[in-house]
This record gives structure tokens, sequence and C-alpha cells, in this order.
């Protein structure tokens, strides 16, 4: 599991659906296996193995970095897309939320 600076996390919601995009090193293995535990606080996106990432959802000056609405649309969809990496080189997945 990695701690992910703020600064490499995206909460969106797209067309009501939500969306995690994380600037990070696209890991590789199954898209099975990963989990979302959605925090007022904290979000753990979870992988199979060691591949996890940990990160703050509350900071700078805004407070939430989430869009509001964030948390309904996480639970109506079940868990969130997931987009690993920066520019063209990326993966996306869906991940199931947790309690």
């Amino acid at each position: 599991m990695s701690f992910l600076n703020p600064d490499l996390v995206t909460f969106e919601l797209r067309d009501g659906e939500p969306v995690l995009s994380l600037a990070v090193e696209v890991p590789t293995g199954p898209d099975e296996g990963w989990s979302l535990m959605n925090r007022l606080t904290v979000c753990v996106v979870d992988g199979p193995g060691d591949a996890g990432y940990l990160f703050p959802r509350l900071g700078g000056p805004g407070g939430d970095k989430a869009p509001q609405g964030w948390d309904e649309a996480v639970v109506r969809a079940g868990g969130s897309t997931v987009v690993f990496g920066t520019g063209t080189q990326n993966r996306t997945l869906f991940a199931p939320s947790v309690d």
C-alpha cells in the first residue's frame, strides 16, 4: 500500500458517475481484486497483493477534495471508476465499494 500525496488524486463526477484519477505508475495485474473504501477523511483503493493506495480526502483551502454528491454517487454506483496513470499511458477499471 502506498500513501499518495493529495495533489496526485482527482475526484470527479462524470455524467453523475464517480471517477478517481490517480497520477501514479500504471499498475500491472488483473482488473479483478480492486476495491474502494470511501470515507469522509480518507480513501483507499486496494488492489490484489500489495497493490493499493491510501490518500486523504480532506485538505487544502477547499476542504473536501471530492465534489458535492460524490458520496451519493459512490453508493449508487456501488464503487468508483479508477483511472491510473497520466497522459496517454493509463488504465481504467471499476473498484467496488467495501465497508
